[in-house]
This record gives C-alpha cells, structure tokens and sequence, in this order.
C-alpha cells in the first residue's frame, strides 16, 4: 500500500528515504535498461509486463529512487514531488475512491479540496486535490487513481501550499502522458 511521503524545502519529509537520496542523482536509465520489460524509449518509461507508459519529467526535475514508487521526481528548484505508484494486490475490489483514499494516510488534519471521477485517457479515474499536514509541513496534493482490473496506478503531486501552482502544468503534463497499452507492448495503447 503506498503512502505518501515528500521532501520538503523547510525541512520535513514528504517520501522516506528521501534524505537519504539528496544531492545525488539518480540515474534512472540504467536501472531500467537492466530489466527487459521496463525501459525508457523516446522521454518516456514503457514497462510491458505491467501495460504502460508515461512520460518522464524534464531537465529540472530530479529523479528520486525511492521506495515503493515505479517513478519519482523532484522539481529543483521548488522541492515539489511528482511520483507514480503502482500496486498488483490480490484482495477484495476496491473502489476508485477507496484506493484513493489510502494514498492520504499520514497526511492529518485534511480537507478534500475537490474530488471527481474522471477519464484519464480513456481509462476510468478519481481526480482528488486536497489539503493537509504531513510531517509538521503544510501541503497540498494532486492525485490521479486508476486501475486496470489488476493494478492501481497513483498519480500523484505533492507541494507547499506556496509552491503547489508553480510546477502543476508540468505535473498535468505527466498525468496526460500516462496510457495504458496492452501488456507485452510498448506502443499499442488500450
């Protein structure tokens, strides 16, 4: 189950581990290439085995290695997070907006700012923005959940309440590039 943590400007933590990474970059391309089924092709991470594709983020975002993540980013400047979970757990369905839900655990006092299903490239989605407290950092978070049938794919955007407008185009960008495709390919999209 995925929770969401992030590295935040004035200190506090937003991922786990995350400190750990900082100051080093990450070089995402020869994790990836070691695995056949994943690997980037044309600015974009193809993993076959799981169905999907989606763009990575610019120059000014930082790759982060960080556990329980397909993909992570930091912007820098601006210490926003952009990461991508997936999970394959066998189990009882849950709703769109169960699955959401559990990405905001941690996060306390909260309040939904909005919250509505969507379309994400033909894929059925909840698209939720809400406000919060993790880790003694104020923050606001942009979500995106969809699912396959077998795996949830998180979306997810993360910023002080003061940075949060500066990077979501870019983060929007992100979501938009995000398709399903049949697994075993990398280019026919669902």
């Amino acid at each position: 189950m995925p929770h969401l943590r992030v590295y935040a400007p004035r200190g506090g933590h937003i991922f786990p581990y995350a400190w750990r990474l900082k100051g080093a970059l990450v070089l995402i391309v020869f994790t990836l290439t070691a695995c056949a089924s994943r690997h980037v092709a044309d600015g974009f991470l193809v993993d076959e085995d799981r169905g999907f594709r989606i763009p990575l983020l610019g120059d000014d975002w930082r790759q982060l290695q960080v556990e329980g993540t397909e993909l992570a980013f930091q912007a820098d400047p601006g210490g926003q997070v952009a990461a991508l979970f997936v999970s394959c757990e066998e189990g009882q369905p849950m709703t769109l907006r169960m699955l959401a839900r559990r990405l905001f655990f941690g996060i306390s006092p909260k309040r939904i700012v909005a919250q509505n299903a969507i379309s994400l490239n033909g894929t059925e989605a909840v698209h939720t923005v809400l406000t919060g407290r993790l880790e003694e950092t104020d923050v606001v978070v942009s979500s995106y959940v969809a699912t396959d049938g077998e795996c949830a794919y998180d979306l997810v955007y993360v910023a002080s309440p003061e940075a949060f407008q500066d990077r979501l185009p870019e983060f929007e960008r992100f979501v938009k590039g995000w398709v399903l495709t049949e697994q075993g390919s990398e280019s026919q999209v669902k």
